[in-house]
């Protein structure tokens, strides 16, 4: 049987796949007393096996997200 991945269980699987890129740097780090090290889009598309622009439009729609609700919250709060 072949299963296909909605489009909900492929973001939570990219999710979770880094937060387990950045848990495992900062292990890494703290146990080296290292500062942490940062990546580029293209090393966590690689990581996690989705092409950069995927990735890139993950990123895109992640920041327009938090800037709506951003702006939403300066509106509540009457600013």
């Amino acid at each position: 049987m072949i299963y296909i991945e909605s489009h909900e269980d492929s973001e939570k699987r990219i999710d979770a796949m880094l937060r387990e890129m950045v848990v495992e740097e900062g292990l890494v780090a703290f146990d080296e007393n290292r500062e942490l090290k940062t990546f580029t889009l293209q090393e966590m598309a690689d990581y996690i096996g989705v092409g950069y622009k995927t990735l890139w439009d993950i990123e895109k729609s992640a920041l327009n997200k938090f800037k709506k609700n951003m702006l939403e919250l300066g509106i509540k709060n009457g600013k």
